[in-house]
């Protein structure tokens, strides 16, 4: 009888032991599947995505240091900002509708007038944080831009597309900062100065938003849907309308360049593209 209890808690030592060792490398494990997850918060295992939240990032810290960066560095920051915003607007849940594109607001008793590539812009009024101005007010701005080029690209605060390239307008914006003017436009009826500047405080953006409460901008330049970019010229002329840029393409950029340059326009007008 002894003896059989004697071997009884021997076999449930060995067990104990035997549990004790299988459960060490478990919690080891664990530990280190918590570390991953630690390393890789806010980044992405797949190469590509972590790429251009890299380049946002870097965006963001060398902000201010115009004329330290070649165009294609400018470039490169330019399109992770647009990689990041694009899959990051995919899971907003906020502050935009269930399309992607918004149409640009055409305020009832205009006309369509809008101007083609190569026209001169006519003068309109617009605000900016409640005080009043014209498109020649802007150009004439030496605090604004050297010589009078413009970069606009139409926007507001509750649309997906706009997401994906806001942060992207405001490092160009801040690149180019006292030498060309970059703006977002804001021609959406309902918007507000406080409400527009409360959003853009949210959404850390620096940069002027114009508040183009008659829709005149929209109507001139026949902007159909938010995020569509115009570039005009010292001399007032349009010389680029269409898309922001897209993860391959930075049209507005190189429009800018060009037109900075004093040379063609690469591509003057691309499909709008909301």
């Amino acid at each position: 009888m002894r003896l059989t209890i004697a071997i009884s808690i021997g076999f449930g030592l060995l067990a104990l032991t035997a549990c004790s060792k299988t459960h060490q490398p478990v919690a080891n494990n664990a530990q280190s599947t918590s570390e991953l997850h630690a390393t890789s918060s806010g980044h992405s295992t797949n190469g590509e995505h972590n790429h251009g939240e890299n380049d946002a990032g870097q965006g963001h810290e060398r902000i201010g240091e115009h004329g330290s960066h070649t165009d294609a560095d400018i470039d490169q920051q330019v399109s992770g900002v647009l990689h990041d915003g694009k899959h990051s607007a995919r899971d907003s849940r906020h502050h935009g509708h269930g399309s992607h594109k918004h149409p640009v607001e055409h305020h009832a008793g205009l006309e369509s007038t809008h101007i083609a590539i190569g026209d001169k812009v006519p003068d309109f009024d617009f605000s900016i944080d409640g005080e009043k101005f014209t498109l020649s007010d802007l150009q004439k701005s030496t605090s604004i831009t050297e010589d009078g080029t413009l970069v606009l690209t139409f926007w507001c605060s509750f649309c997906h597309s706009c997401r994906h390239v806001e942060h992207a307008l405001d490092v160009l914006a801040k690149q180019y900062q006292g030498q060309v003017g970059i703006i977002a436009v804001d021609s959406s009826a309902g918007e507000t100065t406080e409400g527009v500047a409360e959003f853009a405080k949210q959404r850390e953006l620096t940069l002027p938003i114009a508040l183009d409460a008659t829709g005149a901008a929209a109507n001139i330049f026949g902007a159909r849907v938010t995020t569509t970019t115009v570039v005009i010229d010292k001399s007032g002329v349009l010389r680029y309308r269409g898309q922001f840029g897209d993860e391959d393409h930075a049209f507005a950029h190189e429009a800018l360049r060009a037109v900075l340059a004093g040379e063609d326009v690469p591509v003057s007008e691309t499909r709008q593209k909301g």
